[in-house]
């Protein structure tokens, strides 16, 4: 059974009364503006370097891979319950720490 709550929606958007000076309770366009940042905060998976702002994107590479390396990733990536973007970020990893910058 479902339930309406359009009486109290149109309650706490219009008639319900807040203390003044509220920082707990936003009404209007500041809890839109509150919402909307908590979403931008919230969204998406979590940072993949640890020392990331909040909100900073990661960069992104792209690679073309012969389908049959392809299809090997995406069976690796099955077995072992994990994405294939993890494996090709492990792969990379592995790759730059065999291949350190010259001193």
């Amino acid at each position: 059974m479902s339930k309406d709550y359009s009486d109290a929606a149109d309650w706490a958007e219009h008639d319900m009364e807040l203390p003044k000076d509220s920082k707990s309770a936003l009404r209007g366009h500041a809890a839109a503006e509150f919402g909307a940042e908590v979403l931008r905060r919230a969204g998406g998976r979590p940072a993949l370097d640890p020392t990331a702002t909040p909100g900073a994107h990661s960069p992104r590479r792209q690679v073309r891979l012969p389908q049959e390396l392809s299809d090997q990733v995406d069976e690796l990536a099955t077995r072992t319950a994990t994405r294939p973007a993890s494996i090709m970020r492990q792969a990379i990893q592995d790759y730059v720490d065999r291949h350190p910058s010259p001193a």
